[in-house]
This record gives structure tokens, C-alpha cells and sequence, in this order.
């Protein structure tokens, strides 16, 4: 049985400082998604996980996901992606990427941070995601934030078929 369809509340836009800039926090449209591509390009080395159209479709269906992009002066410095998984009690990050020039500033803990708080405001469980096994470095991220681990899904990525570990963050 699915849950009616819910949209996700519970944002709103708003500027933090990291590093000493202003960074705005916002909802991100169909226009960013070129955006985010570049985001994921300049995280992954010139191969973005996800392409423009995944970027559009997932915003577009904006009813279970919400997409928040963080920029410093109009430039787009690092993003998150939610969804509501309707048949269960999660909110799910499909995505999160910072600029390396932006890393290890608390601006990707920030974000986990501000998901959790959009979870609880829905009255949800949990926040899960999925990361690589080989990224140590954000899986050290997720569990300082609070996820455990839950399962460990074998030969996940479709590029190159590399394992990846299923988290929660349970509220």
C-alpha cells in the first residue's frame, strides 16, 4: 500500500556563513541544472554521475523532491537533492555535491544537517543515502553526522559496478 503523495515542507530560503562569505541556501530550478551538472564535473573529475536531463527530471517532479543549491555571489558552490519515498517513512538524498575548493568548510555538513531537520519537520523516521564504498572520506562525513550503516548494496554503480554502502540516519 502507498501513502498518499506528500510534498516535502519545510524549507525555506535563507544565507549562512562558511569560510567567512555569505552563502545562499535555496531551492533550486529547472535553470540550475546545468549548474549542478558542473557541481558533480568538478567533484568527479569531468564524469558527472548524473546528466542535465536527470537533473531536470528529478527538479521538475518537484511534488517528492526538493533540490537546495548553495551559492557564494550568484555562483553555484554546492547542491542537495531529497525525495520523499512514499512507501516508507525516509527522506532520501539522491544527491550531494561540494566544489572541492568549498570541502571540509562545513558546508556539506550543514546540508546533512538541514535534511535531517526537513525529515523531522514531515514527521519522518529516517535519512538515507547511498555512497561508494571506496569515498572513506564521505562516509567518515555521514557517520560524524549520525548514519549508520545498514546494508551494503553489491555492484550498485552501473559505470563501474562498485559496491556501495546503503545508510541511515535514524531520528
Amino acid at each position: 500500500m502507498f501513502l498518499k503523495s506528500k510534498k516535502i515542507e519545510g524549507f525555506t530560503e535563507h544565507e549562512i556563513s562558511i569560510a567567512g562569505k555569505k552563502v545562499l541556501i535555496r531551492q533550486a530550478d529547472l535553470e540550475d541544472s546545468k549548474k549542478l551538472v558542473a557541481i558533480e564535473e568538478a567533484v568527479y573529475t569531468g564524469l558527472a554521475p548524473w546528466n542535465q536531463l536527470a537533473f531536470v527530471t528529478e527538479i521538475a517532479y518537484g511534488r517528492h523532491n526538493l533540490y537546495l543549491s548553495a551559492s557564494v555571489e550568484g555562483q553555484a558552490i554546492a547542491f542537495i537533492g531529497l525525495t520523499y519515498r512514499r512507501n516508507s517513512k525516509d527522506l532520501h538524498i539522491t544527491n550531494i555535491a561540494v566544489l572541492p575548493i568549498w570541502q571540509s568548510k562545513g558546508l556539506g555538513s550543514y546540508l546533512l544537517n538541514y535534511a535531517g531537520k526537513i525529515a523531522q519537520l514531515n514527521h519522518l523516521q529516517r535519512l538515507t543515502l547511498e555512497v561508494r564504498r571506496s569515498n572513506a572520506h564521505a562516509r567518515r562525513l555521514y557517520e560524524k553526522i549520525g548514519f549508520k550503516k545498514k546494508s551494503e548494496l553489491i555492484g550498485y554503480y552501473n559505470d563501474d559496478h562498485e559496491d556501495a554502502i546503503e545508510m541511515e540516519w535514524l531520528f
